[in-house]
This record gives C-alpha cells, sequence and structure tokens, in this order.
C-alpha cells in the first residue's frame, strides 16, 4: 500500500520519477530498521551505526532493547536508537522505552565488546569505546516514519531527540528517504542568536566570526531539516545580521537559538 505523500524526482536527462510514500500503517517495522541501519553512512556520515539488541535496564529494574547505536567516529558522543513505527502508541508504547534508555545503566565492558562485536566497518576500537561508554552517558534518538508532532513536544520532557526517515519508492524500483527532525552532526563553531526586536526577519548572531561570507551574500541555514535562505549583513559592533530571504520565517520570534557550522561549512540552526 502507498501512503499520502508523493516525491517527484526530475534529472536533465531522464523522464520525471513519481517515488510514493511506502503507508506508514502498512510498513514492516524490521524493513524499516533495516533500511535505516543501512543508510546511517549517508545520513549521519560522522557516525558509524550498528544493530544493537542488549537489554537495558535502570536502577529500579525497568528495562527494554532498543534497536540501534550509533557511534561518533571520534568517539565523543554516541545515541542509542529506538526505531519506531508511527502507528504505536507514544503514552503506551514508546515512552516507557525512551524512559529506561535515558536512565539505563550502561556497563562499560559489557556494552563496549557488544558495540565493537556488532560494528561490521570494523573501524571501531574496543579500548576507545570502553573509555567512551565509561564517561559519556548516550542521548537517547527515536526514529519515526512519519510526522508526528505530538512526540515532538513530549520527547523534549525527556531530554531525548526525534528524527523522522521517511521512504519512498518508485516505480522502477529504487527507494528515496526524507529526513526531518534532530539530525546529528559535528560542528566546528557556533554563535547564541536571536531575532530583533520589531524585527521579524532580521536575525541577530553575537559571536559570528566564524561566518566568512562577504555582506549581501546569500548563506543557506538548514533548521531541523528545512533549508532557508539569508542575506549577510556586518554590523558596526561586531554582531551579523541574518535577514531572512522571503516574505516572513516560520520560525518562533520570542525564542532563542544557536546557529552551528559543520567541518564542511554547512549552517545549521536550533532551538538554545
Amino acid at each position: 500500500m502507498i501512503g499520502k505523500s508523493k516525491v517527484l524526482r526530475i534529472d536533465d536527462d531522464s523522464k520525471p520519477d513519481w517515488y510514493d510514500e511506502i503507508d506508514p500503517v502498512s510498513f514492516y517495522e524490521k524493513h524499516f530498521e533495516t533500511t535505516f541501519l543501512e543508510k546511517i553512512s549517508v545520513v549521519y556520515p560522522d557516525f558509524i551505526g550498528v544493530s544493537f539488541a542488549l537489554k537495558i535496564e535502570t536502577v529500579l529494574g525497568e528495562s527494554s532493547k532498543p534497536d540501534l547505536a550509533i557511534i561518533r567516529k571520534d568517539y565523543k558522543e554516541w545515541y542509542i536508537i529506538e526505531a519506531e513505527m508511527g502507528r504505536h502508541s507514544w503514552e503506551d508504547h514508546v515512552e516507557k522505552q525512551v524512559k529506561v534508555f535515558t536512565n539505563g545503566v550502561y556497563e562499560k565492558n559489557k556494552i563496549a565488546n557488544y558495540i565493537f562485536k556488532q560494528d561490521s566497518t570494523n573501524i571501531l576500537e574496543l579500548k576507545h569505546l570502553e573509555n567512551m561508554v565509561s564517561l559519556i552517558h548516550p542521548k537517547v534518538m527515536v526514529v519515526v516514519n512519519e510526522h508526528k508532532p505530538h512526540w515532538q513536544k513530549e520527547i523534549k520532557k525527556h531530554k531525548a531527540f526525534l528524527s523522522v526517515f521517511q521512504i519512498f519508492k518508485g516505480l522502477n524500483g529504487f527507494e528515496i528517504f526524507r529526513i526531518e527532525g534532530d539530525t546529528p552532526f559535528v560542528y566546528r563553531d557556533k554563535s547564541h542568536c536571536d531575532f530583533l526586536k520589531g524585527g521579524s526577519n532580521i536575525l541577530m548572531v553575537y559571536t559570528p566570526h566564524f561566518i566568512t561570507e562577504p555582506d549581501d551574500q546569500e548563506i543557506q541555514v538548514t533548521f531541523r531539516g528545512k533549508q532557508t535562505k539569508w542575506i549577510k549583513k556586518s554590523q558596526t559592533n561586531g554582531t551579523v545580521a541574518l535577514i531572512f530571504k522571503g516574505s516572513s520565517t516560520f520560525l518562533q520570534l520570542e525564542k532563542k537559538y544557536i546557529l552551528y557550522i559543520t567541518d564542511k561549512n554547512e549552517y545549521f540552526l536550533d532551538l538554545n
């Protein structure tokens, strides 16, 4: 069965191809989990993904099994991943797992050895994994196959993350993917910023030394999977104003933000 959404792919040298969303209701969970694991090197290029089926327990005796883990290649960050179907209930199913994983006890040798054995890339080193697990508590992320605004609101209460990974299939047999929500990435610098009072389209960046583009140049900034375009304007007080290119922005003007730049000079904006 197909879902409600479609994607049209147009290449200059071939005819247009329509891709239909695989119906979230009829989706097989194992297929979703396997597909996401196969694409982790593309979706999160700074991380290595592994299957992860160890039972995680809390000090209160609660337990649950996640699906995957991703480990940053420099061992400075790692995530426990729960691959979920949108048809499942947040209150009766997903929330319990998030609570267990965020409050779980992660024993150094047991977890590190398990990850090491699951690594099909043979890149991860056991000593570094042991050090990582002993010093860094994992972040928790739910990856779901459809847009779930209710989950997004609730998951923040547990200081966890939500990423949407939608799969579309064409008549040609190929699949394409859509990403939305939280996306782990490695940044080399960041700055606090917020909207100028009385200027609904002007974002003030307070420590903008990493923004090297000249004034009046267009800058692309990604906010939770959405591409936005801005024009840079340097200010006399050392700050930088980014002027939204368009009639209005969907961002919340009263909120504070952080602007990140990656090693690839890509800009990302998120709530502070």
